[in-house]
């Protein structure tokens, strides 16, 4: 019995930490990082529309996606297309040290009309 409760105590500590970490890293990138303005976009739409940023320098980014619609990933693509990455979430930081571009899929909501937001900002050392 003392074994698994070992065991147990250790996972809650290793998910505890991986929350910190994540929480952590997003407030040092955040203070730590002034957030250069690359490309910063709102516009209404009617359908199922994406993004597509144009070849982006290697470095440190920071990618927020919103509005009014529902955003459904945020893609990183090299420079010939290929998916590196996807995302889920509306905000993402992602660092390369190859070009990239940002792909960021809507989906359309009930009332036809609505407002994209793309942020995408450079991060550099303050």
């Amino acid at each position: 019995m003392g074994l698994i409760k070992k065991f147990i105590t250790g996972f809650l500590i290793l998910i505890v930490l991986g929350i910190v970490s994540v929480f952590g890293m997003n407030y040092y990138y955040t203070h730590a990082y002034t957030q250069v303005p690359v490309e910063v976009k709102s516009e209404s739409v009617t359908g199922d529309v994406f993004y597509l940023s144009h070849v982006l320098d290697p470095g440190k980014y920071m990618i927020k996606a919103g509005g009014e619609g529902i955003v459904d990933k945020i893609t990183i693509l090299d420079e010939n297309g290929n998916v590196i990455t996807e995302s889920d979430t509306n905000n993402l930081l992602y660092s390369s040290s190859n070009p990239f571009q940002v792909r960021i899929d809507y989906k359309a909501t009930t009332s036809g009309q609505y407002t994209v937001k793309v942020e995408i900002y450079k991060l550099v050392k303050k």
